[in-house]
């Protein structure tokens, strides 16, 4: 006997008279429902499962798919030196923001003559500045003026100072003199505006100076009969002016060297 025939039996005998559904359906429908809900529940954790099965292959590939994206970004996109501006050719340690090279440096015994153009040549001592010139009568060398720069009047001694003299030659200014002061990065000529950076001449001994000259194609520095006559700085490594002397333009009007470059 099932067990819904004898439940049945057992609520007749409670009450034979009872009317109202047969308590064996009513149990066989409870059943049937129950199990229809445990199918049913059972298809919907595997329809979830499937779903979230898909999403998470999907959001897998997304991340992998972004990764190498990101990846193949970077290796695309610039560097943070070329972002920010970095030169695209290397710079020259010769130069510096300014533009404008270093002064070269020459380095000679004391007393070793140095011939800058034809006509004049330069020489130092440890606390002197030379220039030899050659004399017109007899086209030889033959007078030499010096300046001992440690005691030359005119010079101030609480700060840098330089001094500018020139001479001529039929075609060529050579400017020639002495900077006192913290040694400078470079010395620099200017004609109307214009930068020519002169060279610094040194000895061994020398402190606290040092010798400098530069020069000029005169056909460049004449209008009419008025010639230029180059302003001077002497600079740091920064392009800060230490010390300057003051020029004339071809124009007549006063140059100054800038105090900066």
């Amino acid at each position: 006997m099932s067990f819904e025939r004898r439940i049945g039996e057992l609520l007749k005998d409670e009450d034979p008279y009872a009317v109202g559904p047969d308590p064996v359906v009513i149990i066989a429908g409870a059943r049937r429902r129950r199990a229809r809900r445990r199918a049913g529940t059972g298809a919907a954790v595997v329809a979830v499962a499937v779903v979230c099965g898909v999403t998470a292959v999907t959001a897998g590939n997304a991340r992998h798919a972004g990764r190498i994206a990101g990846e193949a970004g970077a290796a695309m996109a610039p560097s943070a030196a070329t972002a920010a501006g970095a030169p695209a050719v290397p710079v020259p340690t010769a130069q510096t923001p300014t533009g404008l090279p270093l002064s070269p440096v020459q380095r000679v015994a004391a007393k070793e003559k140095v011939e800058v153009v034809p006509g004049i040549r330069l020489s130092v001592t440890p606390t002197q500045d030379c220039q030899d010139t050659v004399e017109p009568a007899t086209g030889t060398y033959g007078r030499t003026a010096c300046t001992d720069v440690l005691s030359a009047p005119g010079m101030p001694y609480d700060r840098p100072g330089i001094t500018l003299a020139y001479n001529e030659t039929a075609d060529r200014l050579v400017v020639h003199s002495y900077y006192r002061g913290p040694t400078p990065a470079r010395i620099v000529l200017f004609v109307g505006g214009r930068p020519t950076v002169a060279t610094l001449l040194t000895t061994p001994g020398m402190q606290g100076w040092i010798s400098y000259y530069g020069d000029l194609p005169r056909a460049d520095l004449r209008t009419g009969r008025l010639q230029a006559v180059p302003a001077v700085g002497a600079y740091d490594a920064a392009g800060k002016l230490l010390a300057g002397s003051p020029g004339q333009a071809a124009d007549g009007a006063a140059e100054k060297p800038p105090a900066m470059l």
